[in-house]
């Protein structure tokens, strides 16, 4: 009662053993892409608005005006970090908000040479 196996052939089991292998690499690329290449998964977005939201905090502690009186209205980034540009009600130039690329600010200032 010998049932006698049948062996694959060696490139059937060289395709199977490439395939298995490329298979966690696809799905590793797939989560990648799914995740936004963003950190915990969040968008860009959800980043971007956090980081305003945090400028505006500072630089409203900062000048001692209201939070409802500072805002946000733009934030350029590049490989060091990003600048936010604050408006300050009663303020003559902006504040600036500076933070590391990984949105951790590192300061703020007025804009206003002088």
């Amino acid at each position: 009662m010998w049932q006698h196996r049948r062996q694959m052939p060696m490139i059937g089991r060289d395709a199977v053993k490439k395939r298995a292998m490329m298979n966690p690499a696809r799905c590793l690329a797939v989560l990648i892409v799914a995740a936004g290449c963003t950190p915990n998964g969040q968008s860009d977005a959800a980043n971007l608005s956090d980081l305003q939201s945090s400028c505006e905090a500072w630089v409203s502690a900062e000048t001692g005006v209201r939070p409802s009186d500072v805002q946000a209205t733009s934030t350029k980034s590049n490989p060091t970090g990003s600048v936010t540009t604050i408006l300050v009600t009663g303020s003559a130039a902006p504040w600036l908000c500076l933070a590391d690329p990984g949105g951790v600010i590192t300061g703020v200032e007025y804009a206003q040479e002088g």
